[in-house]
């Protein structure tokens, strides 16, 4: 019986991060390094202005990407993994969409026909990866099949299945959302060196690149694939 369903959520979260800590006791340390690279590029940011539309329009989808790849790190220490689905979906679409406006621009061509359409994860916009990933989130974000609701922490029972209102924590699918979260981090790393230099007459990467290594040597430590290419 659930009295206070605001508590209950709130108390099985808490849960959620502790077992997460447990088992994996790097990925605090991870999130922190990440954390960190977006403290640095929004300092640096800070006192931009002056753009034109085409950068207006890049450095607002910048900005988005920030604010819910910070959303997702809570999402999945909360073990609400739906929801990261669906975020992470948006991520994608998110670079894609920078993808395509670089394209335009070095061809000449108006950005204009991109308004009012889903960006386009296909013709090189986005790594194999997120690619890969991309059809899976959507299945998710549509609701259009039946299996992604085991993420609902299915309790199948002898004649029926039951979902929990309550997040619950599952090291399995806790750990591939984290493997994905961090995947779209470094293809938008990626992105951003590429942007700053072009954007940044003074930019220089190394502190960048001195924070993903640190973040690397901590994630060969973490007991996630996603590290293992490195």
């Amino acid at each position: 019986m659930i009295e206070n369903y605001t508590k209950e959520v709130l108390n099985a979260r808490k849960f959620s991060k502790q077992k997460i800590e447990t088992e994996y006791p790097k990925i605090f340390e991870i999130l922190g390094f990440m954390d960190k690279y977006f403290a640095s590029l929004i300092n640096r940011f800070e006192n931009v202005s002056g753009m034109g539309e085409i950068d207006n329009y890049k450095l607002a989808l910048i900005v988005s990407f920030i604010r819910t790849q910070l959303i997702i790190s809570e999402h999945i220490l909360n073990s609400e993994l739906i929801e990261v689905t669906v975020l992470e979906r948006k991520q994608i679409e998110l670079v894609a969409r920078l993808s395509e406006i670089d394209k335009k621009t070095s061809n000449k061509e108006s950005i204009q026909r991109l308004k009012g359409k889903t960006p386009n994860i296909g013709n090189g916009n986005v790594s194999d990866n997120l690619r890969s990933m991309y059809g899976m989130f959507s299945e998710i974000a549509h609701s259009s099949k039946t299996e992604p609701f085991a993420l609902l922490a299915e309790k199948p029972d002898i004649d029926t299945i039951g979902y929990s209102v309550l997040p619950e924590y599952c090291s399995k699918n806790t750990i591939v959302a984290l493997n994905n979260h961090i995947q779209i981090f470094f293809d938008f790393v990626i992105y951003m060196l590429g942007f700053q230099k072009e954007f940044m007459e003074d930019y220089v990467d190394s502190n960048d690149m001195e924070l993903i290594n640190n973040l690397l040597e901590s994630g060969k430590l973490s007991g996630l694939t996603v590290f293992d290419r490195f």
